[in-house]
């Protein structure tokens, strides 16, 4: 599978990249007809969408931005799988529900429109749900994870495109899924997980290419390439988010960025006094629990990943 998906990705073009995915919101709809619940959205200001999964009324949200190299949309296995992790917090008496972020993608809307999107989306559920920021989380993966890390940049470091999000207490938590903080695709891990994970670099370079609106190599900066930061960037993030955890597989091509940024935010935020737990899960690709469930695997019959992060959530969420 991941070989054949190499090569499809390998040699499509954006168009094509595109043309093979569902916009988020007709999946979301697809979704939820599927699983028989009436389906409850937000539409922002600026007339982005956001979909929720559970109850659009629980105490406590999950805001998720979904991957997909901020060029093509979701797949349901997002859904699944984030659905999962809220049915285990509820299970144990956490009143939770999903927030899924439909934003613009690249090449159409390149950075910064989606840390825009993300700033406002938190906004809404502040100022016009009156929702308590420690009451939420933010969580993405893979593209969705560095924008997760954006949306915190932006909150302690205001960028200069974008409104400041002032917050009256922390937001409990972040969940970063194979974040994708660099993209160098020159890395060790490009030649030894070469076949192992499920791309290779030539859609990395398209995709960031377009998210960037560059073919430049050194286009990117600390919001949008999380890994150019270092870790006295991350110091104030401290005062923005409670607990962090960072996943990524050690079968990734993307773990050497991954490994690189872990160690310069343990130094920055864990050194002033946040709480961050780094897990690199073995044999594990590139968002393992989601593609565990894309390709129809049970529980527990892929790597510990999907547990070892429900594991978290369940303890600090």
């Amino acid at each position: 599978m991941f070989a054949m998906t190499r090569t499809q990705l390998g040699l499509s073009s954006l168009a094509q990249d595109r043309f093979a995915s569902v916009p988020t919101t007709t999946a979301y709809l697809n979704y939820a007809k599927q699983h028989g619940f009436v389906p409850e959205s937000i539409t922002l200001p600026s007339g982005t969408k956001a979909h929720w999964i559970g109850n659009k009324n629980a105490q406590k949200v999950i805001l998720y931005f979904h991957g997909g190299g901020y060029v093509v949309s979701l797949v349901p296995a997002h859904f699944d799988y984030l659905a999962e992790i809220k049915d285990a917090l509820v299970a144990q008496g956490s009143d939770t529900a999903v927030l899924f972020l439909a934003y613009d993608l690249a090449p159409e809307h390149p950075y910064p429109t989606q840390l825009r999107q993300g700033v406002e989306v938190l906004r809404y559920l502040i100022e016009n749900e009156g929702r308590d920021p420690s009451n939420i989380t933010l969580g993405g993966d893979s593209a969705g994870g560095n924008m997760t890390l954006s949306v915190l940049s932006h909150l302690s470091h205001p960028h200069p495109e974008i409104p400041p999000l002032n917050l009256s207490s922390k937001l409990h938590a972040a969940l970063l899924i194979s974040p994708w903080c660099s993209f160098n695709t020159h890395t060790p891990s490009f030649d030894t997980n070469a076949e192992k994970d499920m791309f290779d670099g030539r859609p990395l370079n398209r995709w960031s290419g377009a998210f960037l609106a560059s073919s430049s190599p050194f286009a990117g900066d600390f919001y949008s390439e999380p890994v150019l930061a270092p870790a006295s960037w991350w110091e104030t993030t401290a005062d923005v988010v409670g607990e962090v955890l960072v996943w990524g597989g050690a079968n990734e091509v993307l773990i050497d960025g991954i490994d690189e940024f872990a160690k310069r935010f343990t130094k920055g935020f864990g050194g002033k006094g946040g709480s961050v737990q780094v897990v690199i899960t073995p044999r594990a690709c590139h968002i393992e629990p989601v593609v565990e469930k894309l390709l129809g695997y049970k529980n527990g019959a892929g790597t510990d990943a999907a547990q070892q992060i429900t594991n978290w959530a369940r303890a600090k969420l």
